[in-house]
């Protein structure tokens, strides 16, 4: 209607539609965590200001959040519906329509979901031992081979592209024009061992920067303080937790595995290819719920096994 307030207002009831559905799945998987996961899903503040204006990243945050709801309810709760068939297809091109580089954290995921989801229906041991490691290759092969086909669809964000654009990112950000607005994790080539190397320092650099002393105008500023308390809330986590058993508790739930892989492979890409901070803040914003909501799950599950293993008090 030729309103700016209005447009507004609709990309953000698009956004908040689907960001609404991902709290809902994740607060039915985990009713004893809705205040957390409102937490993750609803109040960090960089998500709803960059997610809910008129930018694409609200459209691309509610069709995530679709996918997620369609494909959880499909999946999880058996419930076969055109309907919801219709949603995953219709959210997945828009993701690839407008920035098909959030598939190359939500594939994996997806696979390492539904991997965990056949292996957890395996029951018999010996059944369990042998195809456990062949759903395993079959995921990993299918997963390569769908990134491979989708090449000209992820365009710049391709498997081949992704690695070309960060190194040339790499060497781009040490100009004098960037002004203090970039950072750098320092040198790699294309090799796998180079960007496994990277693989710390760049997920850093997408989840907890700017750092405070980095932001130099008010907008970093504020995307500083809050990185702030995010990097806060998992050194506690590390310590309160003493970062035992990490692998078991995250693989006991496969929405837990699909969060906690989602999050750091697309934190990842974007730390990886991204060395801007002005672009930075509004390109990890898919990744930052998954993150905090991981966080606390797995310290509920950390809490409730130590409650499993205390004694229990008799009268």
């Amino acid at each position: 209607m030729r309103s700016f307030v209005v447009s507004s207002m609709l990309s953000a009831l698009v956004s908040f539609i689907g960001v609404w559905q991902m709290y809902r799945v994740f607060a039915l998987r985990f009713p004893d965590l809705k205040r957390e996961m409102a937490i993750a899903f609803l109040f960090i503040p960089s998500v709803f200001f960059w997610g809910s204006g008129l930018l694409k990243d609200s459209f691309t945050l509610g069709a995530l959040g679709l996918f997620i709801w369609a494909f959880y309810t499909i999946v999880e709760e058996k419930r076969w519906n055109l309907g919801y068939i219709f949603i995953i297809l219709f959210s997945a091109n828009l993701i690839v329509s407008i920035k098909p580089y959030i598939l190359v954290g939500l594939i994996p995921a997806l696979i390492v979901w539904f991997f965990q989801k056949v292996s957890d229906g395996i029951k018999a041991p010996v059944l369990r031992f042998v195809l456990v490691p062949v759903i395993s290759a079959a995921g990993f092969s299918a997963g390569l081979l769908l990134m491979t086909l989708l090449g000209d669809t992820l365009a710049e964000y391709s498997l081949e592209n992704i690695i070309e654009k960060a190194i040339v990112t790499n060497q781009d950000l040490k100009q004098d024009y960037y002004q203090g607005n970039s950072f750098d994790i320092g040198e790699f080539d294309g090799t796998l061992p180079s960007l496994l190397g990277k693989f710390p320092a760049a997920t850093f650099a997408a989840i907890f920067r700017p750092l405070i002393f980095e932001s130099n105008n008010f907008v970093m500023l504020v995307s500083g303080l809050e990185n702030f308390f995010i990097l806060l809330f998992a050194i506690r986590f590390l310590i309160s937790t003493r970062i035992i058993g990490w692998s078991r508790m995250v693989l006991s739930d496969e929405l837990i595995a699909f969060s906690f892989v989602f999050a750091l492979l697309f934190a990842f890409a974007v730390g990886l290819s991204t060395s801007n901070f002005g672009s930075l803040v509004r390109y990890k914003i898919p990744c930052i719920p998954f993150f905090i909501a991981s966080l606390f799950i797995l310290r509920k599950k950390y809490q409730d096994s130590l409650l499993g293993d205390a004694p229990v008090e008799t009268p």
